[in-house]
């Protein structure tokens, strides 16, 4: 089965410039050659029931639209990795434009035309998953009617899914064939986790507090950006957005699914990891670079997002590329 967006509609001009970062044939989770477009390897052409997981990343501050079709006998399932400034459309329909932050969670329909115009860096995890998978898990569900799965049925933000996404990414770090069974299962806990909240069952409530309007939430993002490496306070970042500690804490929870700290701490690791790729800098330095007053308190909390330590989670990345 070619379980992809085969059918690429007009693609970025710029496409060759932006491309990620070169693939390796042991390689599970895949960068993809075109949005939304499963690079063809032998693991895809036998996987017929199996969810593909692929990549769409780039740290290019260049403006890029691009364009597919959900092939017909799969869904897609986009998890968002890092904070992007994106409009993305289904079928001509503006479904998001403005700031989407990590964990935020969309499915695209089989068959459908969609569009993403990505102002900026970007980096987005694909799931295509086959509608005879879906059929199939629906079967065993509780209820009389199976769940649909579609976007209007599944949160927007889902942190667990957010966690099992970046769990999926460790997948090509997984020795041997253990490497495969590991992806497969957790593909299938987020095909089921979807599946769940589609049907109503087995997860919490979405928020039923007010989000932060789409300006506040973009002053209140470029205040954090432009300042991971200074000390940042909750009442700064409020005060951004013309609010109060309080009205802002909640606000801006029920919009991104972070607390306002952990926003801030998820965003200088991932600074501090584009800085571990990209440069030579010592990790003394690079701490400082995004807010940390102490190595060590860099090596804690970097350790706790990326599940390795910094230089050991550089060693990793310099074997791969190298």
């Amino acid at each position: 089965m070619d379980c992809s967006d085969s059918r690429a509609g007009s693609r970025g001009t710029s496409v060759s410039e932006v491309h990620c970062s070169p693939m390796y044939a042991e390689n599970i989770v895949t960068d993809e050659p075109a949005w939304r477009v499963p690079r063809q390897t032998s693991a895809a052409a036998s996987s017929a029931s199996k969810v593909i997981a692929t990549r769409w990343r780039a740290g290019s501050e260049q403006t890029l639209e691009f364009g597919a079709e959900t092939a017909a006998d799969c869904h897609v399932v986009k998890i968002v990795l890092r904070t992007m400034n994106i409009r993305f459309s289904v079928s001509g329909r503006t479904v998001q434009d403005g700031v989407t932050t990590p964990g935020s969670v969309h499915v695209t329909e089989p068959a459908l035309p969609v569009r993403c115009l990505f102002r900026g860096p970007y980096d987005v995890l694909h799931l295509h998953v086959p509608n005879t998978l879906i059929a199939e898990c629906a079967r065993d569900m509780p209820g009389d009617q199976a769940p649909i799965l579609r976007s209007e049925a599944v949160p927007s933000k889902d942190i667990v899914i957010d966690w099992l996404g970046r769990a999926l990414l460790e997948a090509n770090r997984v020795d041997g064939s253990f490497g495969q069974t590991y992806a497969d299962c957790i593909s299938m806990a987020i095909v089921a986790r979807l599946l769940a909240s589609a049907s109503g069952v087995g997860t919490s409530e979405r928020s039923r507090g007010s989000k932060l309007a789409p300006w506040r939430l973009k002053r209140a993002i470029d205040y954090v950006e432009a300042r991971l490496d200074e000390p940042v306070s909750l009442a700064d970042v409020a005060a951004s957005a013309g609010l109060t500690r309080m009205h802002f804490a909640a606000q801006f929870r029920a919009a991104t699914g972070f607390r306002p700290h952990e926003y801030l701490l998820r965003r200088r690791i991932e600074r501090a990891q584009e800085m571990l790729v990209a440069t030579g800098m010592s990790l003394v330095d690079v701490a400082l670079s995004v807010g940390f007053r102490t190595q060590s308190h860099f090596t804690s909390v970097f350790k706790r997002y990326a599940g390795q330590a910094p230089r050991a989670w550089r060693e990793s990345r310099d074997e791969r590329t190298g």
